[in-house]
């Protein structure tokens, strides 16, 4: 295995890049039922930020909607181009950070999907980066933020370090050789910083033989409710809310899944 760590702050490259292209295809129906509802509700176009190889982007646009996307990693935006060929579309991609969102164009939805927001990991930085957001919204436009609290804050540090990491089952690669298995697990946890250093192991396995492995460093901090609906007014957002489990309905203690939904104010 390769000495060099990867770090999953410049973009899911090299064989993650891979493995989210093999999972393109892999979104659950309510997910995308949400997500299709808000944007129809919302009207104009929507941009998924942080889109990867287009998980969320290509159903959608099957669905007749008009959807942008940007990220940071080339590689997940060389494998995106490749799905649009495939399936015959053009979609607007760009190759942009989150923190850095300079768009020509403004929309009715901006999402960021599976707590990907959470890899901005300094919280002054959070907030400028929600205010570019609002700046990129039409009037009333709402922006959509999936967070999530790791299980080490909700059940210790240990639950999922080196010693008892989650092992995938292997993902074969969509149009090469080969299949991707991955190991998750957390290298350490600042309960009182709110951040959360991880390690995912890609081990690349052709006719049986893992060929090649790679380490990619994860880096997150995670939001409070509470702190996070604070920094969505101090971004100048409002008709702030959530949304449980993929539904219309508000998040609770016991949902699994919680987006915040907010809206960039009226003239």
């Amino acid at each position: 295995m390769s000495d060099e760590v990867f770090d999953l702050r410049q973009g899911w490259n090299s064989l993650t890049a891979d493995l989210l292209y093999a999972c393109v295809e892999m979104l659950p129906a309510k997910e995308l039922a949400f997500y299709e509802r808000r944007i129809r509700e919302n009207g104009g176009a929507a941009l998924d930020q942080a889109c990867g190889t287009g998980r969320h982007l290509f159903p959608l646009l099957a669905l007749g909607l008009e959807v942008h996307g940007a990220d940071i990693s080339a590689d997940a935006l060389r494998l995106a181009g490749k799905e649009a060929e495939a399936r015959k579309v053009s979609p607007v991609l760009y190759q942009q950070r989150m923190e850095e969102c300079d768009l020509p164009c403004q929309y009715g939805t901006i999402y960021v999907a599976n707590g990907t927001f959470q890899i901005i990991t300094d919280r002054n930085l959070a907030i400028a980066t929600l205010e570019r957001f609002r700046n990129h919204l039409a009037p009333g436009g709402q922006i959509l933020i999936e967070l999530s609290i790791p299980p080490e804050v909700t059940k210790g540090p240990a639950c999922q370090d080196a010693e008892h990491p989650i092992r995938w089952e292997p993902e074969p690669r969509r149009g090469e050789e080969g299949e991707i298995a991955t190991t998750l697990w957390s290298e350490s946890v600042d309960l009182f910083e709110q951040t959360l250093v991880s390690k995912r192991r890609c081990d690349l396995y052709v006719d049986g033989e893992c060929v090649r492995s790679e380490v990619h460093a994860h880096v997150l901090r995670w939001f409070f409710h509470h702190e996070f609906v604070m920094m969505l007014e101090r971004a100048g957002f409002v008709d702030i809310r959530t949304y449980g489990d993929y539904t219309d309905e508000p998040a609770t203690k016991d949902s699994h899944t919680v987006v915040y939904g907010a809206r960039c104010p009226r003239p």
